[in-house]
């Protein structure tokens, strides 16, 4: 009896240390099981499961590939506008929800310019400016679209829009400035891409001003194209195994045939005068063997004709100005993407490119410069999309020759294209 009374403290201290041990065991192997188990988490996160697959479902795969299924109340984006008037630009903006349907989108812009064939008789060399937007859209299908199409409400759709852009320009070396007003209607289709690639462009009816001058309003009716990325706080992981028949995860092109969409068609008329111009573009790319070297030409013809209403000499005139260029691309990381299951032995990837370009140009009869010569390093980056689209966008430097009114110097080409393909 004296025993037990003595082992007695002894073995209730043991027993209290086990139980200790269990239930710190237990708290830890529990606060797991708290988040697995309890009904409140488990259903948010079915609840978000569920309804991220409901929504997908209803959807074909180019919706979900544009984030149609991402509720959205802003985007930051930068944008790289293309052009084919030799400008480097980049746009930053912002676009916030006001209303299911409506927004707001603030950019401001930055231009810097090399002119080596264009207008530089009248003008110089090198153009800066910046501008600012602010416009107000409606996303005119979007209530509809979540009611009957099951997406989520969104940014990613087709819309219209009204706005206010104030831009200013600087030349040099002559110091000449201006600064314009235009007042604008949009029609445009902005798609947001594989969570941060953004596409934005549409046609663009406006009046301007050129502050300087009489408030006499010059009209434009153009289409306009933005590249950039976007970014916005996402719900969901993008599951892009299932967007391989979109990405052509293992198609091999052999050659491609590429059309620019971008500044295919303008038209402008003032009090003095009036003008238009149409620029198609084609371009060939073709694969050296099985390697990642391929032989990319580019020809870029401009047909303008304008009539000057207070000019008797020179009243009326056709413009036409032709670039042809030849480049060799490497695709540098092909192989890995072919690795990781991204493209087949084709013409999706990044690239470096070594090229060359000569333009003819009979703008003015009495300027005699009509062809300029033009050599360039450039690493860019393409992607082929469906079996129709694609998108190449290049940046490097550049020398151009030395003309009879020109001199050599260095450039700085940027390059954005985004088109058809076939």
């Amino acid at each position: 009896m004296s025993n037990y009374k003595n082992n007695h403290p002894k073995t209730t201290t043991a027993r209290l240390i086990v139980l200790i041990c269990l239930l710190i065991g237990l708290i830890f192997l529990w606060q797991p099981a708290i988040a697995q188990t309890n009904p409140r988490s488990d259903s948010l996160q079915y609840t978000k499961e569920t309804k991220q697959d409901t929504v997908v479902k209803y959807m074909d795969l180019w919706e979900y590939a544009f984030m149609m299924h991402e509720e959205t109340s802003w985007l930051f984006k930068i944008d790289f506008p293309a052009n084919k008037y030799g400008l480097n630009q980049i746009k930053i903006g912002i676009e916030k929800k006001i209303a299911s349907a409506f927004s707001l989108n603030l950019n401001l812009g930055f231009t810097q310019s090399n002119i080596f064939s264009m207008d530089s008789i009248y003008l110089s060399n090198y153009q800066f400016g910046f501008n600012a937007s602010l416009e107000t859209r409606w996303y005119y299908r979007m209530n509809k679209r979540i009611r009957v199409e099951k997406v989520a409400g969104n940014m990613s759709d087709n819309y219209l829009a009204i706005g206010l852009t104030y831009s200013h320009s600087y030349y040099t070396p002559t110091q000449f400035s201006f600064n314009i007003m235009d007042v604008y209607l949009k029609w445009g289709v902005q798609r947001r891409f594989l969570k941060y690639g953004y596409v934005n462009f549409g046609v663009k009816a406006g009046a301007y001003f050129i502050i300087e001058r009489e408030w006499t309003p010059a009209f434009s009716f153009n289409n306009f194209m933005d590249v950039g990325f976007a970014f916005t706080k996402d719900k969901y992981a993008l599951d892009r195994d299932i967007l391989c028949p979109i990405l052509k995860c293992y198609d091999a092109d052999k050659y491609i045939f590429k059309s620019n969409l971008n500044g295919v068609f303008g038209i402008m008329f003032t009090k003095y005068s009036a003008g238009f111009s149409v620029a198609p573009n084609i371009a060939f790319e073709h694969k050296i063997g099985k390697s990642s070297f391929s032989i990319n030409t580019e020809f870029r013809p401009v047909f303008s004709y304008f009539f000057l209403f207070d000019n008797q000499n020179y009243n009326k005139y056709w413009d036409t100005e032709m670039s042809l260029s030849l480049e060799g691309r490497w695709y540098y990381n092909l192989k890995r993407r072919m690795l990781r299951g991204k493209t087949g032995n084709g013409l999706s990837a990044n690239y470096m490119a070594l090229g060359g370009s000569m333009t003819y140009s009979d703008r003015y009869d009495f300027y005699g410069d009509k062809f300029h010569q033009y050599l360039y390093i450039t690493t860019g980056w393409q992607r082929l999309f469906s079996k129709h689209l694609y998108f190449d966008m290049n940046i490097g430097i550049g020398y151009k020759f030395k003309t009879k009114n020109e001199k050599a110097g260095a450039s700085w080409p940027f390059n954005v294209a985004v088109g058809y393909r076939f």
